[in-house]
């Protein structure tokens, strides 16, 4: 591939020597590489705001669960009512507390995609590590949910278990 096919970025941030044959290497990113991150912002720019719609549709879910919770609780003697195991604005803290972890990961993707962006259009090495580096903090972010899931998991699995045999003793045996 010929030169005029590459974008070269700031040169001086960017050239490592290289210890063990001497040389230097350089990163540059050719047009193919500049096409996929700048289609990639475009469509993280996109999921980002569905993401932020997403967040204020829950935080009006929250809000709307806290005012409707007196109001159910004047009207217990309905059947569908009833049986709620615990206060409806539950559901309301539940809806904010998704809605804040949810925002941290759509926050991540937006910046990611703005300064990827500017950094194709300006060739701008130091605004396109600051994109990368919101990159890796939604992959580590989602790391750590995804590893405090499966471990919630876990620990769930022996009070079903726990729960199951403490329902068939009481129950003399039989739990359908």
């Amino acid at each position: 591939m010929s030169d005029n096919q590459h974008v070269f970025l700031n040169q001086d941030e960017i050239k490592k020597p290289d210890t063990e044959t001497g040389t230097d290497n350089q990163l540059t990113i050719n047009a193919e590489a500049k096409s996929y991150l700048l289609t990639t912002s475009k469509w993280s720019k996109f999921i980002a705001i569905v993401g932020f719609a997403m967040i204020a549709i829950m935080v009006l879910g929250s809000i709307a669960a806290f005012f409707i919770s007196p109001v159910l609780g004047e009207f217990q003697d309905f059947q569908s009512f009833q049986y709620m195991p615990m206060p409806f604005y539950f559901i309301g803290i539940f809806y904010f507390i998704m809605a804040v972890i949810y925002f941290f990961p759509c926050n991540f993707l937006y910046r990611f995609s703005m300064k990827t962006k500017k950094a194709m259009q300006n060739n701008d090495l130091s605004t396109l590590n600051e994109g990368l580096r919101n990159m890796k903090n939604l992959s580590t972010f989602i790391g750590v949910v995804t590893v405090i899931s499966l471990a919630l998991m876990l620990l769930i699995i022996p009070v079903i278990i726990f729960s199951i045999g403490m329902m068939q003793a009481l129950s003399g045996g039989t739990v359908v």
